[in-house]
C-alpha cells in the first residue's frame, strides 16, 4: 500500500497553478473589477499554450481554474463585454493549433445522439416564439455553444485525448480542482462559523458545488492509489455542505456514498478493501455523532439557505410553466429563446431564462423531439459507462454522473462553459481510452465474451 503521493514536475504545475487560483480568490475578495485583470491573463496564458504546446490537455486546468475564477462574476457582464475583443485572438490560436494538429473525422457511439441534441436545441421554439425572440444575440450564443458548438468539441476532443495517459492527466486536473474550490469554500464559509455566526450566503453556491461533483470521484480516484488521503474525499463533501446550497447538502452525501461503494469494489486486494471499508464505517460513525446534529444547528440558524421546496416556490412553479408550454408547443418546445418566464425568473444581462430543472429544461424547452434527443444521449452514456465499469476510465463516467446530479436542479448541462463541455469531451475521452479506433456508432450494454487479450500498456504520469 503506498502512502504519500511523489511530486514530478507537471504535479508541481498543477500545484502552483491552484495556489494562485487560491490566492486570487482570495486577494480580491470575489469582485469581478478585480478578478478580470486575472481572467485576462488566464486567457493569454491558454492562447500562448495553444500555440506552442503539443496538445490540447494542457489548456485543461488553467480552463478549469478559469472557469472557478468566474464563478464569482454574477451579473458581470458590463465588465467582460470591454475584453470582447480577445475573443479574435482565441480563435486564432485555436485555429492555428488545429491546423497543426490536422483533425480527421472520428467518431463513436456518442456522436450520434449528440448531432440529434444539438438538432433538437437549434430547432427548439420553433412554430412558438418570434424570430426577434430566437435571433437574439444571447440566444444565438447558447444555440451556438449547445448546438454545433459542442459536435465541433467532440470532433476536436475525439482527435486530441488519444494519448495513453490523457485519463490520467484529466484525473489529476479535476484533483486540483476540486481541492481548489474546497478551499475557497473553507476560507469564506469557516471563518464566520468558528466566530459564532451563521453560515454566510454564498451566490455562487450551486456553481461551486457543481464544480465539486464533478471533481469528487477525481479525488476518489487520488484516494484508491493513496489511501491515506481519505479524508481529501470527506473534506469536498464537506465543503459542499458549507456553501449552503440546497443541492449540495442533498447530493454530496449520495456522491461520496457512490464513491466509496466504488473504491471498496475496485480496490486490489483484501488488505486495501478492508482499509477503505474501516475509513468509511468511521465516516459513518463520524456523520452520526458530530455531522448530523451540525447540519441540523446549520439549517436551523440559516433556514433561508436550506428551505424545502413547495408550490410557492419558484423552481416548483418553474416545472409548472415548462409542463404548460411543452402543451402549447408539444413538437419543438419553447426553446432558449422564450421569454415568457421574465414574471418568475428574469436572468441578469447574458443569460436566457431557464426551468432550471433539467427534466423541464428538456420536456418544456425542447418538446418530444429534445426529450427522445435527451434520452438517447443519456441510455448511450450509461451504457458506455457500463461497458467500462471495471475500468479506471469508469471514474470519468462518475465525474459525468456528480455534473448530471446537480443538472437535476441547476442549470448544468445547458451551461455551454464549463459544464456541456466538459460532459462532451468526458465521454470522448473515455471512448477513445476504452474503443480506440472502433467506430460503432451504437452499443450493447454486455458484448459477447471474447478472448482475453493483453491490454496495451499505459504510460500514465508519475505522482
Amino acid at each position: 500500500m503506498r502512502g504519500t503521493p511523489r511530486i514530478s514536475g507537471i504535479e508541481l504545475y498543477r500545484g502552483a497553478l491552484s495556489l494562485l487560483t487560491l490566492g486570487i480568490a482570495v486577494y480580491t475578495g470575489g469582485e469581478t473589477a478585480r478578478i478580470a485583470p486575472f481572467a485576462f491573463g488566464a486567457v493569454v496564458l491558454i492562447c500562448l499554450e495553444l500555440l506552442l504546446l503539443p496538445g490540447i490537455r494542457y489548456v485543461n486546468l488553467p480552463f478549469l481554474q478559469l472557469s472557478l475564477l468566474f464563478i464569482f462574476c454574477y451579473d458581470s457582464f458590463d465588465t467582460f463585454i470591454k475584453f470582447v475583443w480577445l475573443l479574435p485572438l482565441v480563435l486564432v490560436a485555436l485555429i492555428l493549433h488545429l491546423r497543426r494538429l490536422r483533425p480527421r473525422l472520428r467518431f463513436g457511439p456518442t456522436l450520434l445522439p449528440l448531432l440529434l441534441v444539438a438538432l433538437a436545441t437549434v430547432l427548439g421554439g420553433v412554430g412558438m416564439i418570434s424570430p426577434d425572440e430566437y435571433f437574439r444575440p444571447v440566444v444565438l450564443g447558447y444555440l451556438v455553444g449547445l448546438g454545433p458548438g459542442l459536435v465541433l468539441t467532440y470532433i476536436l476532443m475525439k482527435n486530441e485525448l488519444r494519448a495513453p495517459d490523457d485519463e490520467s492527466a484529466w484525473l489529476r486536473d479535476f484533483f486540483w480542482w476540486g481541492m481548489t474550490a474546497a478551499a475557497i469554500v473553507f476560507f469564506y464559509a469557516l471563518p464566520p462559523l468558528l466566530r459564532g455566526g451563521k453560515l454566510p450566503y454564498l451566490q455562487w453556491s450551486n456553481n461551486v458545488s457543481t464544480m465539486l461533483m464533478i471533481a469528487m470521484p477525481a479525488v476518489a480516484a487520488r484516494v484508491q492509489r493513496y489511501p491515506a488521503l481519505f479524508p481529501l474525499l470527506v473534506a469536498v463533501s464537506a465543503a459542499m455542505v458549507l456553501t449552503g446550497s440546497r443541492a449540495g447538502l442533498l447530493f454530496a452525501p449520495v456522491e461520496l456514498l457512490i464513491c466509496i461503494v466504488w473504491l471498496i469494489c475496485s480496490a486490489k486486494g483484501w488488505r486495501r478493501r478492508l482499509f477503505h471499508a474501516c475509513w468509511a464505517l468511521l465516516l459513518v460513525v463520524a456523520v452520526f455523532v458530530w455531522g448530523v446534529p451540525l447540519m441540523l444547528a446549520l439549517i436551523e440558524s440559516t433556514p433561508e439557505h436550506f428551505k424545502p421546496v413547495t408550490p410557492d416556490d419558484v423552481r416548483w412553479k418553474l416545472v409548472v410553466r415548462a409542463f404548460e408550454n411543452f402543451r402549447e408547443n408539444p413538437l419543438f418546445g419553447s426553446g432558449l429563446g422564450y421569454q415568457g418566464n421574465s414574471d418568475l425568473y428574469n436572468g441578469k444581462m447574458g443569460t436566457i431564462n431557464w426551468y432550471h430543472v433539467f427534466p423541464a429544461q428538456v420536456l418544456g424547452g425542447l418538446g418530444i423531439l429534445g426529450a427522445l434527443a435527451w434520452g438517447f444521449q443519456l441510455v448511450t452514456r450509461l451504457l458506455v459507462a457500463i461497458r467500462v465499469r471495471k475500468r479506471r476510465a469508469f471514474v470519468l463516467t462518475l465525474c459525468y454522473g456528480g455534473l448530471l446530479l446537480m443538472s437535476m436542479v441547476n442549470p448544468g448541462e445547458f451551461c455551454p462553459v464549463p459544464y456541456a463541455f466538459l460532459a462532451v469531451s468526458l465521454f470522448a475521452l473515455v471512448e477513445n481510452h476504452v474503443f480506440g479506433a472502433d467506430t460503432r456508432l451504437w452499443l450493447v450494454p454486455f458484448p459477447k465474451r471474447q478472448k482475453k487479450q493483453e491490454e496495451p500498456a499505459v504510460v500514465s504520469e508519475k505522482s
